[in-house]
């Protein structure tokens, strides 16, 4: 009876081990797998990231190419920027021709990587206050300035992104609009966006008798 006994506390004690150790095989299994599953989504996480990075960059660069184009045109003949519609939804985009960029009403795409990038630019009015750039209702236009922002748009994980660039464009190195015939007189007010023969005010000069001279009177 005796030796009985211990061999059924033998048999006992062996079923315990091994049951103990099945659930600890188990336990392990489940710590791993939770352990991969999150490695792996952050690894997902991480390799979207970087991609969402190389296209933002991507993005960017053909931001700035296409608002190095439109400085071109500004450059060139400031005008073909003024005459533009403006507001916050018209789209334009510049391609470069030559030595010179055309612009075009509407929206380019660029594939770069299997993925494509919708780009363009739209122009605003500017109004300046005491010199500043302002939108305050005693602000008033000004016909020197305008303000171009460049979009480029790419779908991403079922959206869609975009990359903005605004940039404030002056028209500081423009011949376009030199004045030479004076022959209107004075009475001009207010900054000028169509250019005439006229002035603001003058005394003691003669600007009738020679066209394109301003002569002081008495010599």
């Amino acid at each position: 009876m005796n030796q009985g006994h211990k061999i059924k506390e033998n048999l006992i004690s062996r079923v315990s081990t091994t049951g103990q150790a099945l659930v600890e095989i188990l336990i392990g299994l489940a710590v791993a797998g939770t352990l991969i599953g999150a490695a792996t989504t952050a690894l997902v996480a991480i390799l979207r990231s970087g991609l969402e990075t190389k296209n933002f960059q991507i993005a960017s660069s053909l931001g700035q190419e296409l608002m190095d184009n439109v400085k071109t045109v500004a450059e060139a003949d400031w005008r073909d920027i003024y005459d533009l519609s403006k507001g916050q939804n018209t789209q334009y985009y510049a391609m470069a021709s030559g030595t010179a960029s055309i612009i075009f009403s509407g929206v380019a795409t660029s594939t770069v990587g299997n993925i494509t990038y919708t780009k363009f630019f739209s122009v605003e009015n500017v109004k300046r206050l005491s010199g500043i750039i302002s939108v305050d209702f005693l602000a008033v236009d000004d016909p020197s300035t305008q303000k171009i922002v460049s979009h480029v748009q790419w779908p991403s994980a079922g959206r869609t992104a975009e990359a903005v660039l605004t940039v404030y464009l002056s028209r500081w190195r423009n011949s376009i609009s030199r004045q030479t015939d004076w022959s209107g007189g004075s009475g001009q007010t207010g900054p000028v966006s169509e250019l005439n023969k006229k002035f603001a005010s003058s005394t003691g000069i003669d600007y009738s008798s020679s066209t394109g001279s301003i002569i002081i009177q008495g010599f």
